[in-house]
């Protein structure tokens, strides 16, 4: 791709091209890092929002749910829609639903409508999600790319402290949503008052499989493998960020304080991987940065484990973070090589349909299970998806040399 060979802030303001241009190319940035902030946020803010809705510990299970089940629909819909109403209507629609969503949790007395509001939050923040990587994947390089998911990682980030912050000064978590819901707002103004630059072209890329290669046959094996890569990859990430500061806190005897760190620096993890696959990214090929992200995984995973809870909290979990990090944008890069240009779009749609059903549905199962069998097994949990990720990840591997 051009440009991929450059230094990545050359890379970008070349795209940019100017001050309208970096404010141009800023837009979907600060959207994704808008974007990140409840994602991050949700798993520090639980305890407390169990505490003062009287909820049950497995609730956080059918809040993610919901938004999984939402989340699922709004991008599986959002290319008709798109078509309909366009691009930049239909994110500005995202974006409202998203606030609303947030401003209603935020005002949220009875336990029972948090899942409701849920749906808004889901709804909105998947209509966000098509709609700028629709947009960045036809007008900007594959380090952009890179630089959009490192930005959803930072606002991930930043979510715990939002939640940290909010208690300190108001005593409650309700502020911290309050204020994520003006931020999407402001987004969708932004938007609305930009919505020219929001016109898509597709730009030229460079397959290394040409459609002759992907047969049927090994479309559909391909496909079962990516799609658990992508369902495994998500829910590995999602459940270490949603459950672990809970796990560190009531059961590992880890101060709320220190929690949240160790739930920021996980976040923190996941951005600096991201921001380093789009700087250094292209020293490596693909398949190797793979097999390293998916086998560090296994360790982290295992360090959360087996390690002292401080070891766990600031060693396993940025580990975690940095190794994940890289599974779900490599896995969109191989595609085209993986299946076949004629494919891609087609396979690109359904990896992301199994990531989200991942990232929402396994820590939801996680939390049933935490309930019953107690949130010490969070670390088997962890543990079992990496192996199983690392043994899809052989198995792909090997149905790609052998189709090659």
């Amino acid at each position: 791709m051009r440009g991929d060979n450059s230094p990545v802030i050359q890379h970008v303001a070349a795209e940019a091209g100017g001050i309208r241009g970096w404010s141009r190319a800023g837009t979907p940035l600060a959207l994704f890092v808008t974007l990140g902030l409840p994602a991050g946020a949700v798993g520090v803010a639980w305890p407390h929002m169990r505490a003062s809705l009287d909820a049950p510990l497995a609730g956080l299970g059918f809040v993610l749910a919901a938004w999984t089940v939402a989340y699922f629909v709004a991008s599986a819909s959002s290319g008709p829609l798109a078509d309909r109403l366009g691009g930049a209507a239909l994110l500005v629609a995202g974006c409202a639903l998203a606030a609303v969503g947030l401003i209603a949790l935020s005002l949220a007395f009875w336990w029972w409508t948090v899942p409701a509001v849920s749906l808004l939050v889901g709804g909105g923040s998947g209509l966000i999600d098509a709609s700028v990587n629709t947009h960045v994947s036809l007008n900007r390089g594959v380090r952009y790319m890179g630089l959009l998911h490192a930005s959803w990682a930072v606002g991930a980030a930043v979510g715990p402290q939002a939640i940290v912050v909010s208690v300190a000064v108001t005593g409650s978590w309700r502020a911290a949503f309050a204020a994520m819901g003006a931020a999407f707002l402001i987004s969708a103004l932004v938007v609305a008052s930009r919505r020219h630059e929001w016109v898509g072209r597709r730009v030229e890329s460079s397959p290394k499989r040409s459609d002759a290669d992907a047969t049927p046959r090994t479309y559909r094996r391909m496909m079962v493998l990516i799609a658990g890569l992508f369902l495994l990859g998500a829910g590995l990430e999602a459940t270490a960020g949603d459950w672990s500061y809970t796990q560190l806190t009531l059961s590992r005897s880890v101060s709320a304080n220190l929690g949240s760190w160790g739930a920021t620096l996980f976040w923190a993890g996941l951005a600096g991987g991201r921001i380093a696959l789009g700087i250094f990214g292209h020293r490596v090929t693909p398949d190797r940065l793979l097999d390293a992200g998916i086998g560090l995984s296994v360790f982290a995973s295992l360090a959360f484990w087996l390690g002292p809870p401080l070891v766990s909290a600031f060693v396993a979990l940025p580990l975690l973070g940095f190794a994940v990090s890289v599974i779900f944008p490599l896995l969109l890069s191989l595609m085209p090589a993986r299946v076949g240009p004629a494919m891609t779009a087609h396979a690109v749609g359904f990896g992301l349909a199994a990531g989200t059903t991942g990232a929402g549905g396994l820590p939801a199962a996680t939390g049933i299970v935490l309930q019953s069998a107690g949130l010490l097994t969070l670390g088997p949990i962890m543990t079992g998806m990496a192996v199983l990720l690392l043994l899809l990840h052989l198995a792909s591997r090997v149905a790609s040399s052998r189709s090659g």
